[in-house]
């Protein structure tokens, strides 16, 4: 999918970020 490292970087950074977002929600859901 990505063309480049600059991409992969990219994505690889976001991707981390939704990670993390959601286990937050999924905390907060179940606390």
């Amino acid at each position: 999918m990505a063309m480049g490292a600059g991409e992969t970087g990219f994505g690889a950074g976001i991707g981390l970020v939704v990670v993390i977002i959601l286990l937050l929600i999924a905390m907060g859901i179940v606390f």
